[in-house]
């Protein structure tokens, strides 16, 4: 039959039926993607609201466990931010924040008005990780963004306790210091009498903890940051996440700079005339502290790196830590030297001998 058609048609003709034919079956190839391609599109958005769904029922879930449950809260409360990660991890930017939104709204929901600080801070910083693994970051860089983003929102729920609450966290801790100063004074009247200048040396000490508090602060804070970062991807990690890992703490390496302000502080102190209580006064003893505990990590680092060149068994690395805690005015001085001469060169010249 086709032959027969071909034969009693010219050139034109037949060239002209090919070409419909041919638009014809484009088109109906192009309904055919288009419709397998909505129909994907439709089960894509399916399976991102079931898992959002999900991630936010866990993230109330986590809340309320940490906030009602008294032992088993105080594992929970490091895995609150969770959901949020895996989500931001598997989806977009603007679905990860309407979960994220969802997750408060709902936190209001189940515990009122105390439990929303809670799912804010967790919540912020559950995304902040996520999206700054999405983004290839290194791992200290979403360390240092943890820490910041902490930092922020915990100096948000504390001014927000102090204006429309009327609870300073500050003055409540001051309080707390003050009655069991008065309590030990109490104790020690009944047992053998108050040392001479008691209440001088323990109100000398409490005002340098009020001193000091801000530092205090920012490193529980970024301590915190670390143990809730190393938790939280070492879980995702084991869900089949790619997530990025720290260089060996062996190789942490302070700048040179912060020796340099080390030294002006020390030199500000000494010909100032820094008296307490005055602002300069309390800007150089919390810089001083944050930088004592920096160099302290950085002498901790040179003894795990001595450890690591020498061969010696990982139970040497833990002994030697240990010490180093305890000796810590002297592992600080480490860390100044390794900081600021590079004591890990000299280190490497002996082994090369």
């Amino acid at each position: 039959m086709f032959l027969v058609w071909f034969k009693n048609n010219n050139h034109d003709t037949i060239e002209a039926t090919i070409h419909s034919n041919w638009k014809l079956e484009v088109w109906i190839e192009l309904v055919v993607q288009r419709k397998t391609g909505g129909i994907y599109i439709m089960q894509d958005n399916a399976r991102k609201i079931t898992y959002g769904a999900m991630m936010i029922a866990l993230f109330a879930i986590l809340l309320a466990v940490s906030l009602y449950t008294p032992f088993l809260g105080n594992v929970t409360m490091f895995f609150i931010a969770l959901p949020i990660i895996l989500y931001r991890l598997k989806y977009d930017r603007n679905s990860s924040l309407l979960t994220l939104a969802a997750g408060i709204v709902l936190s209001l929901l189940i515990g009122g008005i105390l439990l929303v600080p809670i799912a804010f801070v967790h919540g912020i910083l559950g995304f902040i990780i996520g999206e700054t693994i999405v983004r290839g970051k290194s791992k200290l860089y979403i360390f240092m963004a943890s820490g910041l983003t902490l930092l922020i929102t915990g100096m948000g729920v504390y001014v927000g306790a102090v204006l429309f609450f009327g609870f300073n966290m500050i003055d409540a801790l001051m309080t707390v210091m003050e009655e069991t100063k008065e309590q030990m004074k109490s104790f020690m009247a009944n047992y053998g009498g108050v040392p001479d200048g008691y209440d001088e040396v323990v109100t000398s000490t409490f005002q340098m903890y009020e001193y000091t508090i801000p530092s205090i602060f920012i490193i529980s804070i970024f301590m915190l940051a670390f143990i809730l970062l190393t938790l939280n991807l070492g879980v995702a990690k084991r869900l089949g996440f790619e997530v990025p890992k720290f260089p060996p703490f062996r190789e942490m390496k302070l700048p040179m700079i912060a020796v340099i302000l080390y030294g002006a502080i020390l030199l500000i102190t000494l010909f100032a005339g820094v008296k307490p209580g005055t602002n300069l006064y309390l800007i150089t003893v919390n810089a001083t502290t944050v930088l004592r505990f920096l160099f302290l990590l950085q002498g901790v680092s040179l003894i795990h790196y001595y450890v690591n060149e020498m061969k010696l068994p990982k139970v040497a690395t833990v002994v030697a830590t240990i010490f180093a805690l305890m000796l810590a005015p002297i592992t600080t001085m480490l860390g100044i030297l390794d900081t600021g001469v590079n004591l890990r060169a000299w280190l490497r010249k002996d082994k090369s001998k």
